[in-house]
C-alpha cells in the first residue's frame, strides 16, 4: 500500500523547512567566509610607566561586527610571556576602520619583542547570535607598522 497522502505532505513540509534552516545556517557561517579583518599592531609608546599599543581595524568582512574580543600576548625581546590581554576591539561596522588603543601594564616599549593574536575570545555579529570564534578568527590578517613583529 501507498504512503498516506497526509503523511506524505508533512514529510515533505518537514523537509522543506528543514532544507531551509540548513541553509539559513550555512549562509550565516559563510558571512565572513573569504572576507577579511585586518588587526594592524600600529604604533607602541610609552605611557607613563606602562607601554601603550595603538590598534587598527579595518572590518572588510561585509558584516558588522557587535563584539571582537582578542587574546593578544606580547612576548618579550628574549621570547619571554610578559603580558596577556583579553582586548576589547569591536564593536566595528563593515567596510569601516577603527583605531583602538590599550595599555600593556609595567612594561617597557623597548622591551617588547613580538606580540602574537593567541585567539578569538568573543566574535558576535550585529543582530544574530556569537559566530564561532575559530570561524571569526579565519577571516582575520596582521599586520604591524613597528619593529615588533605581530603574528597569528
Amino acid at each position: 500500500m501507498g504512503v498516506p497522502m497526509r503523511f506524505e505532505r508533512l514529510s515533505r513540509t518537514v523537509l522543506v523547512a528543514l532544507t531551509v534552516t540548513l541553509l539559513s545556517l550555512d549562509a550565516g557561517a559563510a558571512d565572513l567566509s573569504g572576507k577579511r579583518l585586518l588587526v594592524e599592531l600600529n604604533k607602541l609608546e610609552p605611557a607613563g610607566e606602562d607601554c601603550r599599543t595603538t590598534w587598527v581595524l579595518n572590518n572588510g568582512t561585509g558584516t558588522d561586527l557587535a563584539r571582537l574580543k582578542l587574546d593578544i600576548v606580547a612576548f618579550d625581546t628574549d621570547g619571554i610571556v610578559v603580558r596577556r590581554v583579553g582586548a576589547e576591539l569591536g564593536p566595528i561596522r563593515r567596510e569601516h576602520t577603527r583605531v583602538k588603543l590599550f595599555d600593556l601594564k609595567s612594561i617597557d616599549c623597548g622591551n617588547v619583542g613580538r606580540m602574537l593574536m593567541n585567539g578569538v575570545l568573543a566574535c558576535e555579529v550585529e543582530g544574530a547570535e556569537a559566530v564561532s570564534p575559530d570561524h571569526c578568527a579565519n577571516s582575520l590578517e596582521t599586520a604591524t607598522r613597528t619593529t615588533v613583529p605581530f603574528t597569528q
